[in-house]
């Protein structure tokens, strides 16, 4: 069997499907690769900061630069509904550092606006990652339900399938919380932070996992993060 380097190498898949990522670095350091639009995402600030507790039809649009399927649909939902979300409710903390209830509360949050009319839960964390950028990963369809979270993969394709169950969503950001803290990981993050600093965990997983993701599953167009 061979030796896993815990000092060099992720294990992610929340003790369930674990997988071995070798050279995290790399893979963050490739994220950042001419293109990306997923690293122009998370890299945009928005005008109005001030306003980051609530949530607007505006917020769509960041979404665009990691392939969303924003459409019109999403936009009157925001319009009609994003004021009913009180943003100022979630935990003031990082994914990593909240209680088992504080995270049954984000997923609720995330599941609701998963649940409006041109929602799924990708979209959802897409627009409010923005917003609380160190405690709600991107929940992409086909890279954390479809490969992250999948046993088969990647013998079997990554779904599209749009996600909106709560029990979906929470088991995502427990398996993801639990990937930030385990010991085996520990060694790792202030190294792939060094690359990153200004980026948060949740950010960093995201991004090495995504190329991990498509070194595995490639395509042939250009585009990051599909609805």
């Amino acid at each position: 069997m061979k030796a896993i380097n815990y000092i060099t190498n992720l294990v992610v898949g929340a003790n369930q499907i674990d997988r071995i990522i070798e050279n995290p670095v790399n893979l963050l350091v490739e994220y950042r690769k001419i293109g990306n639009t997923g690293y122009e995402y998370l890299k945009y600030q928005p005008n109005k900061p001030t306003r980051s507790n609530v949530l607007l039809p505006e917020d769509l649009a960041v979404t665009l630069l990691v392939s969303s399927r924003a459409g019109y649909r999403a936009f009157q939902s925001l319009r009609d509904f994003g004021k009913t979300i009180d943003l100022d409710s979630l935990p003031h903390k990082a994914l990593e550092q909240i209680s088992d209830n504080e995270l049954s509360y984000v997923a609720q949050v995330i599941s609701k606006i998963a649940n409006w009319k041109g929602f799924g839960a990708s979209l959802a964390t897409k627009v409010l990652h923005k917003k609380r950028p160190d405690l709600i990963p991107i929940l992409d369809n086909q890279a954390i339900f479809g490969a992250y979270m999948n046993p088969n993969w990647p013998d079997i394709r990554s779904s599209q399938d749009t996600i909106k169950n709560l029990k979906t969503i929470e088991k995502a950001l427990r398996s993801i919380r639990y990937d930030l803290v385990r010991p085996e990981n520990i060694l790792m993050w202030p190294e792939l932070k060094e690359v990153e600093p200004t980026n948060s965990l949740i950010e960093i997983f995201d991004s090495v996992w995504w190329v991990y993701f498509r070194d595995k599953e490639p395509v042939k167009k250009l585009g990051f993060h599909l609805e």
